[in-house]
């Protein structure tokens, strides 16, 4: 993701293309014991974060429409509550609508 960040992708799309890779995962799997935890490990691999976390999110398209920071007001914040009780249908649901709304966003832009 770095590299693609670096060599002047889009970070919402790589956001995108992230979450996409989650979902696929989630729908494949079938049972949390087989969720690989590496796909999603907040600010560590997300490029949006890359981008503008360091600055309180400014100028992130996420709280640019939420009118928060650090995802708070997004299906992301669901997520990680599903994924903390380890509940792996609410994970899917939840990892569906912040793809989503990350579409939702690219759309507006």
């Amino acid at each position: 993701m770095i590299r693609k960040l670096e060599a002047g992708e889009d970070p919402l799309d790589l956001s995108i293309e992230k979450w996409e890779d989650i979902v696929k995962h989630l729908n494949k799997i079938t049972n949390f014991n087989k969720y690989n935890e590496l796909l999603e490990t907040g600010i560590l691999n997300c490029a949006l974060c890359e981008r503008f976390f360091c600055f309180r999110c400014e100028d992130c398209p996420i709280k640019t429409a939420t009118g928060q920071p650090y995802c708070y007001g997004t299906p992301y914040v669901l997520f990680r509550k599903a994924q903390e009780n380890r509940n792996l249908e609410a994970m899917r649901k939840e990892a569906i609508a912040e793809l989503e709304f990350l579409k939702s966003l690219k759309q507006k832009a």
